[in-house]
């Protein structure tokens, strides 16, 4: 079992999934587009931690939610490192994400 924090590697689609949320809040505020931010990144140095404790919800695709934004972090951890799939609003149609899955 692996003792230290894992890598994360963001796939291109979860980035696009950061870059729209980021941009709709600094539309709104730019301070609660930097809280957005901190609270994702806050988020991944939690599940770099320990990756395996949360749910496993398809095949091997995990998920993370955040706490103060309706965001839902999908991830899966391939040996050391931890690969992000989403970064999804919690009322966004689920089938989209699982497409990104179909070669997992």
């Amino acid at each position: 079992m692996r003792t230290g924090p894992y890598s994360v590697k963001i796939s291109q689609d979860a980035e696009s999934d950061f870059d729209k949320s980021y941009e709709y809040y600094l539309k709104i505020s730019p301070d609660l587009a930097d809280a957005f931010f901190k609270s994702i990144d806050d988020c991944f140095e939690i599940i770099k931690v320990s990756p395996l404790s949360y749910q496993a919800i398809h095949k091997s695709i995990r998920r993370f939610t955040l706490k103060r934004f309706p965001f839902v972090i999908y991830y899966l951890v391939d040996n050391h490192t931890i690969k992000i799939i989403a970064i999804f609003h919690t009322s966004r149609n689920p089938q989209i994400w699982t497409e990104r899955t179909s070669d997992q």
